[in-house]
């Protein structure tokens, strides 16, 4: 699989064990990865790392994923977008849906448990 040097990740995810995968997953493919627990800190940390792939999971306890997907396409952003969840895919395609229909955001869905090639492939497409 190609590196991907110089990109930086922000991986957004409630589940501490799923950021760690992300992150072994991204620094072993080049990337600067920022990991982000609570959702409800993504836009100050969206603007400090001005990340150019974001994991996204959609089920979050503060901030869900689809507020996010919102304001990603108010500003515009031109980030790649990983949304990932292990709920509802009827969920995970609103996301989708959303984010292509209120702008241009690039998005890949990943649903939980993924396979870490599904992972990789999704990181280095973006």
């Amino acid at each position: 699989m190609a590196l991907v040097t110089g990109k930086r990740l922000l991986s957004v995810d409630d589940d501490p064990e799923m950021l760690s995968i992300i992150r072994t997953v991204a620094v072993d493919l080049g990337f600067t990865v920022e990991t982000l627990a609570e959702s409800a800190r993504f836009m100050t940390t969206y603007n400090r790392v001005q990340p150019d792939t974001i994991t996204l999971d959609l089920m979050m306890p503060d901030m869900d994923g689809i507020e996010i997907i919102q304001w990603l396409n108010d500003i515009e952003s031109s980030a790649g977008v990983i949304i990932l969840s292990g709920g509802a895919r009827m969920y995970m395609n609103m996301g989708e849906k959303l984010a292509r229909a209120r702008g241009s955001l690039r998005t890949v869905l990943l649903t939980k448990p993924f396979a870490i090639d599904d992972l990789r492939t999704a990181l280095v497409r973006f």
